[in-house]
């Protein structure tokens, strides 16, 4: 069985390049951080508030600071992947939430035409196939809109979850998370959980270490059932 396998030790050559592709992601965030900031205070200065600025203005903050959560993001999970990612706090999680939401603020105010023109809808075509959301699906939700009016944001909000881009798709996932963390701290329970239960649905907890599974409703505990290899030969 052995002979089957080949074992690949990592070279010196391996680490440098992975040591090289963890600090890009690092300085990523760094840059997207600065510019994104610099330009937030460097318009707020000139115009009293993000909301007065014109759209190509509009458009530029809009994009940085959806380039720079998603850059948090992949710092994020490069720190799970390497065990050293902390836990966030409430504090935390309520100052990424506040973050993203004045972004999609900020997009918000945006021209569909002009949105599109920022975040190009994603060349996914095969979606009828598979029965997903592609640029045919996008396309057809935004044909009964208004290009030339801003969109809002409360209607941003509907458009995100048809708007088939994976960079606003990764942003709108972290302003989720932080929602749902926020409401956890503050009810012990997240989003998903909440819903499930108030359509009935039963959540269970598992232990890791033991494999049990326990019934957050009723209490009642399911036993991990181990898969037997013996069959009995009549």
């Amino acid at each position: 069985m052995n002979n089957k396998f080949t074992v690949i030790e990592s070279t010196d050559e391996d680490k440098l390049q992975e040591m090289d592709r963890i600090n890009k992601i690092a300085k990523l965030n760094e840059i997207w951080e600065r510019y994104f900031f610099g330009m937030v205070m460097r318009y707020t200065e000139e115009y009293g508030t993000l909301y007065k600025l014109p759209q190509d203005k509009l458009a530029k903050v809009g994009l940085a600071g959806i380039k720079y959560i998603c850059s948090c993001r992949d710092v994020s999970r490069e720190n799970a992947r390497l065990g050293i990612d902390e836990s966030k706090t409430l504090k935390q999680n309520q100052y990424r939430f506040q973050l993203i939401d004045s972004i999609f603020g900020v997009l918000g105010c945006l021209t569909l035409r002009n949105f599109v023109t920022t975040f190009p809808i994603d060349k996914t075509y095969d979606g009828a196939k598979w029965e997903e959301k592609d640029y045919f699906y996008t396309m057809d939700v935004l044909s009964k809109m208004d290009w030339d009016k801003p969109i809002g944001r409360d209607e941003l909000s509907e458009l995100l979850w048809d708007y088939e881009n994976a960079d606003l798709r990764h942003a709108y996932i972290e302003f989720t998370t932080a929602a749902s963390a926020i409401l956890r701290a503050q009810t012990g329970k997240g989003i998903a959980e909440t819903w499930c239960d108030n359509m009935g649905i039963p959540t269970f907890t598992e232990d890791k270490e033991t494999g049990i599974m326990k019934n957050n409703r009723t209490g009642d505990i399911m036993k991990p059932i181990k898969a037997s290899h013996i069959q009995i030969v009549k």
